[in-house]
């Protein structure tokens, strides 16, 4: 089971310097790693680190869009990578 996660809880986890907790399968959209890892952002290097090899793409850009019309970038994209992750899963 893969673990979508938006940027709140990772730069939550960063700050108390526990990031190692997350033992999952994590996975981060592009724009939610862009986001916690923008220059001069605070934890940027360690959410860089820890999170540069669990970014995945999303495929369904238009639901993204759609989205965005009400979230931000990176929430859309986690709403958006969760449905797609959920519909690979066998029942």
């Amino acid at each position: 089971m893969k673990i979508v996660s938006n940027s709140s809880p990772l730069i939550a986890l960063a700050k108390i310097e526990k990031l190692d907790i997350l033992e999952y399968d994590i996975v981060i959209p592009k724009a939610v790693f862009n986001e916690t890892t923008e220059p001069e952002k605070e934890y940027m290097k360690e959410l860089y680190e820890w999170g540069k090899d669990k970014v995945v793409d999303v495929r369904n850009r238009k639901a993204v869009e759609y989205l965005e019309l009400i979230l931000g970038k990176g929430e859309a994209e986690t709403i958006v990578l969760s449905e797609e992750l959920n519909a690979e899963m066998p029942c």
